[in-house]
């Protein structure tokens, strides 16, 4: 939906989000056995069409996001990272003192596989036929992922959100659509805020539950219960103490919910390419933590299987929740990048465990 009440000609513009749980959840399941069936094999190519469902239900007026990568790329970044892994694995084995160095080369690799998984990422995404692009570096890269993160140790983790901010910087704030670089002016403050809100909210939380488990503990045993009564016992326990192993696992939830729904309010708000397009986004933490649990429990009680409709849930409420203020010279972009990029450094990201989402 668009509406021109915006004046200077730009115009907002809501993030329709049409992709259905059970629609995806087929695709998902015929990619993931068609993967099984080829050993992995085929996995390129689920990538490819669960992106492309994914993206091709993201509809900006009337233009849909497209996701440009091509199965054949995404299979050989796959067979070489995995071949960069298994002589790893190798030499460590047959040297048990080199493993050392050969993951001291792999931590000096990682922001350059960072880099190289983003550009990959966003220069196979579209929207108006126009692909983004990622101009990040490497020398920014190690600052922001490796040597700050580290330094921060030594603040007890004092200066991580500090840290958090520069990195979410270099993530969005290294994008170019069109040519047009997008800005992310974010604020050291709100991160601080954020996550103060989460540590307050865990140690306040935190104590109470385990004030009134440690209560009711007491007021079992001065029931009388008898630990010699096995099965009545054993009843009397799971009836008391199920509510509370339910209330933990909850509590991480809630927490990523208050933190996701500040600090991503905070970074679309103020993500924008100038004269192009500003963001906004809305969501609360009630909404995001109703959606985290909903997710959480369908997976579980799934074993799993409930993962693509929970990913859909919440891509759809996110969508929802955020609009795009528009200028006339979108309608006039010319695409400034060609998809001939190597996906070697996204699933190399993947394989050693440093991969990014932008979404």
């Amino acid at each position: 939906m668009t509406t021109p009440d915006i004046p200077n000609g730009h115009r907002s513009a809501d993030i329709q989000f049409s992709a259905t749980p059970w629609g995806y959840t087929k695709l998902w399941l015929v990619n993931l056995l068609l993967t099984l069936a080829t050993l992995g094999i085929y996995g390129a190519w689920a990538k490819v069409r669960n992106n492309q469902y994914l993206y091709g239900h993201t509809n900006i007026e009337g233009h849909r996001l497209r996701y440009l990568a091509k199965p054949l790329q995404i299979l050989q970044g796959r067979l070489l990272a995995l071949g960069v892994l298994l002589i790893i694995m190798g030499v460590s084995y047959i040297e048990p003192m080199a493993a050392v160095v050969a993951y001291l080369i792999l931590l000096a690799l990682s922001p350059w596989l960072i880099v190289q998984g983003l550009k990959f990422t966003y220069r196979n995404t579209s929207y108006r036929n126009v692909r983004f692009d990622f101009k990040g570096n490497y020398i920014d890269a190690f600052v922001n992922f490796i040597l700050l993160p580290v330094l921060s140790v030594f603040t007890l983790l004092l200066a991580f959100p500090w840290v958090l901010k520069r990195i979410h910087q270099f993530m969005f704030g290294n994008c170019e659509y069109g040519g047009e670089r997008l800005t992310l002016n974010t604020s050291a403050g709100e991160y601080y805020k954020a996550s103060a809100a989460v540590v307050g909210v865990y140690f306040v939380l935190f104590i109470a539950l385990s004030l009134a488990f440690g209560g009711t503990m007491a007021l079992l045993a001065g029931a009388g219960a008898d630990p010699s009564d096995a099965e009545a016992f054993s009843q009397q326990m799971s009836a008391l103490i199920l509510p509370f192993i339910a209330a933990f696992y909850a509590l991480p939830y809630l927490l990523q919910a208050l933190f996701s729904a500040m600090i991503r309010n905070h970074i679309v708000n103020n993500l924008s390419a100038e004269d192009l397009a500003q963001f906004k986004s809305n969501i609360t933490v009630g909404g995001y933590l109703s959606v985290a649990m909903t997710n959480a429990l369908l997976i579980l009680f799934t074993l799993g299987l409930g993962y693509p409709a929970a990913k859909v849930r919440k891509m759809r409420y996110l969508a929802s929740k955020t609009q795009v203020e528009l200028s006339p010279r979108i309608d006039h972009m010319a695409n400034q990048v060609d998809g001939n990029d190597s996906a070697f450094g996204e699933e190399a990201a993947g394989v050693f465990d440093t991969d990014l989402s932008i979404i």
